[in-house]
């Protein structure tokens, strides 16, 4: 699953794809704006009349690095017709994306980790992204569970799929395995046998 599809031919490209490199293998603190510079292969100008800051460029790349996910999650889902196959088409994701990235885990939750502060908006854009991944399981994953549930437990299944699903990508990074992914599919679709849809 390609997280930067778009074609490095144009200098902002160029400078997110390298960025995304850099921000991935070595983390976004180690990585200073000189060397994206010199990765990206344009000049000291042109990087700063794309982006006034590192701070911004990262902000940049995570806003595209989300929006060819979150499409390409939907794509997958939308494939199936049952809960328990969007699940496993979500998971299958999971797959591809650490096999392809070499078990380096969320980019989100990296960059957010290298931030102390609460405030930073490089959190805010991370804690968005979360919130929106959130509501997608609950509103193109799980919604038919919505109409046989009380509010309460609906929002309890969606927090734990949720849960289970951005936790397996963490843990498959930190093991260099896929069985997180694995346990973490198999422990979804055993909390979904818990309830019928209609």
């Amino acid at each position: 699953m390609m997280m930067n599809p778009l074609p490095a031919s144009r200098p902002r490209e160029r400078i997110i794809e390298a960025a995304s490199r850099l921000f991935f293998r070595q983390g976004y603190c180690s990585t200073g704006i000189n060397q994206i510079i010199s990765e990206s292969g344009v000049a000291k100008a042109s990087f700063y009349s794309h982006f006034p800051s590192k701070e911004t460029l990262a902000i940049a790349w995570l806003k595209q690095r989300e929006e060819v996910w979150i499409r390409q999650l939907k794509e997958q889902i939308a494939q199936h017709a049952s809960a328990d196959r969007r699940i496993a088409a979500m998971y299958s994701m999971w797959y591809d994306q650490i096999r392809e990235e070499g078990y380096r885990g969320c980019g989100f939750i990296n960059m957010a980790g290298e931030f102390s502060n609460e405030e930073s908006p490089i959190r805010a854009v991370v804690r968005d992204h979360k919130n929106r991944v959130r509501q997608l399981i609950a509103n193109y994953v799980l919604n038919e569970y919505r109409a046989v549930m009380k509010p309460s437990e609906f929002e309890e299944l969606v927090t734990v799929i949720y849960s289970l699903f951005d936790g397996a990508i963490i843990q498959a990074q930190n093991f260099m395995q896929d069985w997180p992914i694995e346990a973490a599919l198999k422990a979804s679709i055993k909390m979904l046998a818990q309830y019928r849809a209609p």
